[in-house]
């Protein structure tokens, strides 16, 4: 077999493997943050999942116009964090959003699209970025329960949220 062809197939092969990753790691994000606002929690994770998900469609198209729209993404979440915590939003834990869309943000940027050492780095980045706000999410819907399991009544903790 030709040594270029297995090349582009392995290519191919960890391109859509790194793609199901991502993508599985979403949903797990998503259904995270809905669960949490339907039992009572904050709804800013869900607010932020849908903004990451607009922004990995439009950071991935070929049109300046698209990666602008990605740009807006990081700020439509800073502006988010600013509302609910105020300025020192940074030393909050809802601040690990930032990072995934800082990693779709600079997706848009030529000079950084165009050089394949950067581009494997940066979604490596996006990649632990995106674990690491699942595990921040896994971890404040343990403290809701917890905060729920403290209350004096002998119901379930489901029984204050929405279900």
């Amino acid at each position: 077999m030709n040594m270029a062809r297995i090349n582009s197939i392995s290519h191919k092969f960890y391109s859509v493997i790194y793609l199901l990753i991502i993508t599985i790691i979403g949903v797990v994000c998503a259904l995270n943050a809905t669960y949490d606002v339907m039992i009572g929690g904050t709804p800013f994770y869900f607010f932020a999942i849908a903004v990451l998900a607009l922004q990995s469609i439009f950071a991935l198209r070929e049109s300046e116009r698209s990666r602008n729209l990605a740009g807006l993404g990081l700020i439509l979440l800073v502006i988010g964090l600013i509302y609910s915590y105020g300025f020192m939003f940074l030393t909050h834990l809802k601040a690990i959003v930032l990072l995934p869309s800082v990693c779709l943000t600079l997706f848009g940027i030529p000079s950084i699209a165009q050089h394949p050492q950067k581009l494997h780095l940066l979604k490596a980045v996006l990649l632990c970025s995106l674990i690491a706000l699942a595990a921040v999410q896994y971890y404040e819907l343990s403290l809701l329960k917890g905060y729920y399991d403290s209350l004096p009544y002998n119901g379930s903790w489901q029984h204050y949220g929405a279900l």
